[in-house]
């Protein structure tokens, strides 16, 4: 069973309970105003608002009940991510879908198209196997098998991670500045990005106008053009780094969250009238943390379900109850 919630016409809260024998929920993914849903047969459902194409079906401008997305049906996809209004779909082969807004080639299609609204594969990584990707508001991120980062999308903050220079990019570049470090993750914020090494060493690029990279002191730059190593996060053990629209959390290996960055609404776990800057460990939540997510403007933790500040961004969010 999972529950939905946000700004709905039916109620601030739904129950949608599997079918008998059916395919579980794999995995949930929200955008600013949609939701992808993966079940555990490979399927992908969608539903919330489709004015740029974010749901990857024709003839509708909202959706509220999740439905399958028919041109996905025969990939048997693993995994999902949600940008603002654009969505990423990997296959288990490792090829990716692309859909919805693309007007910051986001998409990775290689055009700057403003509205997508069927999944396309995006042909610039054929040949390359991607275990994982991750959307910002206007980028996107890769992580391949043999241990490459690919970016696109805008690079206004940098946060493509490939120089001041270049523009922004309509198909995947390779960030050959994370070259030969083993990484196991990467992550995209608003327009901030990180990557972390399998050593647990953590990487971050974009804006840093609310300190969401944690980089601190004198003379450090309002955003980062290329990939830097977080000097306040080496002692902490981070295991996994999720960005939210200014901030970001991570989860270390015992179990324990840190957060930093933009915390006007509260979204760091913390009283937004501290005067704290740089990594601070979230306090209240009883028990070990599993996994982390950050929305536009909100936090969440399990194992315990645990959320923080007004949760603005959960418009359709999808929870599974485990």
């Amino acid at each position: 069973m999972y529950l939905c919630w946000g700004a709905s016409s039916k109620g601030p809260l739904r129950r949608r309970p599997a079918a008998r024998g059916g395919p579980e929920l794999r995995q949930a993914a929200s955008g600013e105003r949609h939701s992808l849903l993966l079940l555990s047969d490979g399927a992908v459902h969608s539903c919330g608002d489709n004015s740029r194409g974010q749901l990857g079906r024709r003839g509708l401008q909202r959706e509220e009940q999740p439905k399958p997305i028919q041109a996905l049906e025969t990939l048997r996809v693993e995994l999902v991510s949600c940008g603002k209004e654009h969505s990423l779909a990997v296959c288990y082969k490792g090829r990716v879908f692309a859909w919805g807004a693309g007007s910051e080639g986001q998409l990775g299609i290689g055009e700057f198209k403003e509205i997508n609204l069927i999944p396309q594969k995006i042909k610039t990584l054929t040949g390359i196997k991607i275990i994982q990707v991750s959307c910002g508001n206007y980028h996107s991120l890769a992580l391949s098998e043999d241990g490459q980062v690919f970016s696109w999308g805008s690079n206004s903050h940098g946060q493509l991670g490939l120089g001041k220079e270049l523009p922004s990019q309509a198909s995947p570049q390779r960030v050959r500045s994370l070259d030969g470090i083993p990484l196991a993750q990467v992550a995209a914020g608003g327009a901030h990005s990180f990557a972390l090494s399998l050593s647990g060493t953590s990487f971050g690029w974009g804006s840093n106008n609310a300190g969401q990279l944690a980089f601190f002191g004198s003379n450090v730059p309002v955003q980062s053009y290329k990939p830097r190593s977080v000097s306040a996060l080496k002692t902490l053990g981070v295991v996994y780094i999720s960005c939210g629209h200014e901030h970001t959390a991570v989860l270390t290996q015992n179990g324990k969250v840190f957060t930093f960055g933009d915390n006007s609404c509260g979204q760091l776990g913390h009283s937004p009238t501290a005067e704290k800057t740089g990594p601070q460990l979230m306090e209240g939540i009883e028990g070990l943390v599993s996994q982390i997510d950050c929305g536009r403007t909100c936090g969440c933790s399990s194992q315990a379900h645990f959320c923080w500040n007004t949760c603005q961004f959960c418009d359709n969010l999808q929870a599974k109850l485990g």
